[in-house]
């Protein structure tokens, strides 16, 4: 029995042209495969426009389709501008700017017509609240939009997005909307027509997303939430389509082999190939939560544990804000700050990731408290004002596909709890590092004075992800260091070279580490030694297109980090230190001037620069020369407070000592030492003198050791040395500075981690 037939007895609405085919003795498929791409142009039937109404009372949803109410007010609009005149080129094409960008509206893009999911919900479910269940007006425009939608169709079963090219993206997010609009069709038995050009539209995206041979099926697999949709999609066509083209054992593999290349070993899901947290977290999460609802697959919650167990590492707590803030360095995709978990149900768009929590009760961390929720809804209801209609484009019909689906929220508490179980938070000594897909590296060193977290190994033009150091966190002071990934405020820590002919930041590099404080040794260790760190360590990172553009190396103390910089170019380069500053934040530099906040654009010739922060500090040490140096505020917030791009001049190299300075006053010292693997000793000592009581020498003693530095110069110092121990035993070193006169200045005792 062909649709039609089955729609007749159903006593669903039958339009001109099913009498058409009947008569003309053409089965369904014949009609799909022969006749659709011609049914929006031969037979055209001028469309109604549907009449407003008023908004519903808001009392009248329940809690759980209050989600809906928003799109119930926005469907008269989104259904009036489907063009409706039969000479309009473009009959059946949902106009207006509905769904996706203002720079996608095109004709050919087939992502606008996924919202014939919404429409058809509307003109299929009875609430008391919808007028246009079984709307013959609201029916008819969705047939011309499924008409033309499935015109779109390219020959091998792909749609186009962009350009009228076949699009993954297009293709597989298009199979679920248009499930969902056949499964709502079949459900009142309406317009056999369009559900007949469904059906074989999704037939033939499912079978050409099935081909293992398939691009997208290249591994590692590029692009994780495009794929996973495309999963549900086949998921949906083997529980609505008769014939489906894909068994379940199909699916079945293939979401084991999602699972086994769309992960990267660091446990992010590409994006592509890179971190994303935005289609991680609120596109694929929630796609994963319903392949796991309708499919039980056993490998899709380890695959969720393991993105737990690598994203809390690139979250951070700031003091002052009552919130958590991303790396945002890390994201490769969506421009990111910091953790959004909205409670409201249109911008709740990860809510079906919480089917995960029983399995995977870390993720609480990334969603809003049942508490939250139950207040949004409360107000929701509450709310004196009538439910207006969704702000264009931002309509996405996914919210409220899985809003609806979506269970109970964590408690309140639960979260916080979570909150304080965050790897900054539990340890004081920690380094990780993880690996990507391609050749890129993640970085997170956690040491008591402080936490960095970077990003290295190739870039990839166009991702927003950035390479070298992304923030840097104290546990005293929040945020002081961060980049970010935003194109329109390109802040970060960056060399340019001679003539910005490159970029640290925007560039690929290799590392190597070290067992030692610099990285010009023949200590080298290996990535999984690196793990296991938790005292000095250093790393070299080399450009990839010519190892002469530039050398970075990066040394580890518990108190803050070294960076060295070296390129053979000619001429000057810029070093970039995007520090976040703070209301009451104070820099000041070597002459004594300050800057703070809501000054002017700032330029100075300095050898040192020191942020103070409610009484703590932090100092940025160039060494004994002075260098032209400009302060600049980059209107971009984060954290709290607001970039500034702190700007150093030089040729050929730079040495940047980062030190978290014990005590606010001046006239200090202090030092840590370190033993590497071969029993030679590390030590760093940081000693701020004045002109009144210059400081001539630092005696360094301990167990088989016995040597002196001769300092000259006044204000911040900072010295580094390894030595060797002439016997075992050596447990700490004693650091003694002399004035001029012999007379002590300080004295100050490292224990040897």
């Amino acid at each position: 029995m062909s649709d039609s037939e089955q729609a007749k007895q159903r006593g669903g609405r039958v339009s001109r042209r099913a009498v058409i085919y009947g008569a003309l003795g053409l089965g369904g498929l014949a009609v799909a495969s022969q006749f659709v791409p011609d049914l929006r142009i031969r037979w055209r039937e001028p469309l109604g426009e549907l009449a407003a109404f008023p908004a519903p009372d808001r009392a009248s949803f329940l809690d759980t389709e209050q989600v809906l109410a928003p799109y119930l007010m926005t469907a008269v609009p989104l259904a009036n501008d489907i063009i409706g005149d039969p000479q309009a080129e473009y009959y059946g094409f949902m106009a207006g700017g509905w769904w996706r960008p203002p720079n996608a509206q095109t004709e050919t893009n087939a992502r606008i017509m996924e919202h014939i999911s919404t429409l058809a919900w509307f003109a299929a479910n009875k609430r008391d609240w919808n007028p246009l269940y079984r709307s013959e007006i609201l029916l008819a425009r969705i047939e011309a939009a499924v008409a033309y939608y499935t015109s779109l169709q390219l020959q091998d079963g792909t749609y186009p997005e962009y350009e009228g090219k076949p699009s993954l993206a297009a293709t597989t997010f298009g199979i679920v909307a248009q499930a969902d609009a056949y499964e709502a069709l079949q459900q009142i038995g309406a317009l056999p027509d369009a559900m007949l050009q469904l059906r074989r539209s999704i037939e033939r995206a499912v079978r050409w997303f099935m081909d293992v041979q398939a691009k997208h099926w290249t591994p590692p697999v590029r692009v994780f939430n495009q794929v996973t949709a495309g999963l549900i999609g086949a998921q949906r066509a083997l529980q609505i389509l008769p014939d489906p083209p894909a068994d379940q054992n199909a699916v079945y593999e293939r979401i084991s082999y999602l699972c086994a290349h769309g992960q990267a070993p660091a446990g992010f899901l590409h994006e592509p190939y890179g971190v994303d947290f935005g289609y991680n977290f609120t596109v694929t999460m929630p796609d994963l939560a319903w392949l796991y609802a309708h499919t039980g697959h056993p490998e899709i919650v380890p695959l969720v544990r393991r993105y737990m167990g690598f994203m809390p590492f690139a979250v951070l707590p700031e003091p002052g804000t009552g919130g958590l803030w991303h790396v945002p360095a890390l994201h490769a995709r969506n421009v990111t700050t910091s953790v959004s978990r909205p409670a409201g149900d249109l911008a709740d768009r990860g809510a079906l990731a919480k089917v995960f929590l029983d399995d995977v009760p870390s993720i609480a961390l990334f969603l809003p408290t049942r508490e939250d929720k139950a207040a949004s809804r409360e107000e929701f209801a509450s709310a004196a004002g009538p439910v207006s209609e969704l702000a264009k484009p931002h309509t996405s019909p996914r919210t409220w596909m899985y809003g609806l689906l979506a269970p109970q929220g964590p408690a309140r508490a639960v979260r916080e709890a979570l909150e304080k179980q965050l790897p900054v938070l539990t340890s004081e000594r920690f380094t990780k590092l993880e690996s990507g897909s391609q050749k890129d590296q993640y970085l997170f060193v956690r040491r008591p004075s402080y936490y960095a977290a970077s990003v290295f190994g190739d870039w990839t033009e166009n991702d927003k992800s950035t390479r070298q150091l992304g923030t840097v966190w104290s546990p005293r002071l929040g945020t002081i260091l961060v980049g970010t990934n935003d194109p329109d405020h390109p802040e970060g820590w960056e060399t340019l070279g001679p003539d910005r002919a490159f970029s640290t930041r925007q560039s690929s590099s290799t590392s190597k580490y070290f067992d030692s404080r610099t990285s010009a040794g023949d200590h080298a260790i290996n990535l999984d030694e690196v793990q296991d760190k938790t005292g000095l360590f250093a790393q070299r990172t080399e450009a990839v297109t010519d190892p002469g553009d530039y050398i970075t190396g990066w040394a580890y103390w518990d108190q803050g980090l070294q960076f060295t910089f070296i390129t053979d170019r000619a001429g000057e380069c810029i070093q970039r230190i995007p520090v976040l500053l703070k209301e009451g934040d104070t820099l000041t530099f070597s002459d004594g001037s300050t800057f703070s906040p809501g000054d002017g654009d700032h330029e100075i010739e300095t050898s040192t620069i020191v942020l103070e922060r409610k009484g703590s500090r932090v100092l940025f040490d160039l060494g004994a020369t002075k260098f032209r140096a400009f302060v600049k505020a980059s209107g971009c917030s984060m954290a709290g407070g607001e970039i500034h791009r702190v700007g150093i001049v030089f040729e050929g190299e730079l040495n940047v000592n980062i030190v978290f300075l014990r005590g606010s006053e001046p006239g200090s010292l202090q030092a840590e030492a370190h033993r590497h693997s071969n029993d030679d000793v590390s030590i760093r000592i940081t000693i701020s003198t004045s002109r009144a009581r210059p400081v001539s020498r630092l005696k360094i003693r301990g167990t088989g050791v016995d040597t002196e530095i001769d300092v000259t110069g006044t204000g911040f110092r900072v010295f580094e040395r390894t030595l060797t121990p002439s016997r075992p035993g050596t447990v700490s070193l004693v650091t003694t500075a002399h004035l001029e006169d012999g007379s002590v200045f300080g004295e100050t005792e490292a224990a040897i981690t």
